[in-house]
């Protein structure tokens, strides 16, 4: 890859693309019994805020639960590069929230999460790769760190609350910069 190729920002997602691409998938902790609940919305930009898609639900400590997370296979596999970071451009509220990449298709396997900030207003966070932490169903578990050479199949949001209540994150796009 030359240096031009490098400095591109690579987009893995952005709400601003056409319906006909990829969708984001709701796997909350209904899967182990809990009864959280959440979904993904499009929403169109009126001037004042970008196109994005809005991820909100409800947290419910029922049953064992405590957590939302989404998840969106991309369009085609994508390799990380020489990128030193990922970009995401939101606006949260009542975090906390994590961006999740999965070097793998399948949807139980290690995801690498990084932390977010998620003020009341839009902003854009560079993440850089070195942040991400190995994690398996919640747990951190030791595997190298993300490189140049892996390939993403993956992108994911998540929540976790340790009390129950309402979350609301908007995205309006996550690229490799």
């Amino acid at each position: 890859m030359n240096e031009s190729e490098a400095s591109k920002e690579r987009v893995l997602w952005s709400a601003s693309t056409p319906s006909s691409g990829p969708i984001w998938a709701g796997l909350h902790d209904q899967v182990m019994g809990g009864r959280s609940e959440g979904s993904a919305r499009p929403q169109a930009g009126d001037g004042s805020e970008p196109d994005h898609v809005l991820f909100s639900g409800q947290i419910s400590k029922d049953n064992g639960g405590g957590f939302a997370s989404f998840r969106m296979r991309l369009s085609a596999p994508m390799v990380i590069g020489a990128t030193p970071t990922v970009a995401i451009s939101l606006r949260g509220d009542r975090g906390p929230f994590k961006l999740c990449l999965h070097r793998q298709n399948d949807w139980d396997g290690i995801q690498w999460q990084v932390d977010l900030a998620t003020p009341g207003k839009w902003t854009t966070q560079a993440l850089p790769l070195s942040a991400f932490v190995a994690r398996r169903r919640g747990r951190e578990v030791r595997e190298r760190p993300l490189s140049p050479d892996d390939v993403l199949f993956q992108i994911g949001l998540m929540t976790t609350r340790a009390e129950p209540g309402p979350f609301r994150l908007a995205v309006a796009s996550i690229a490799l910069r």
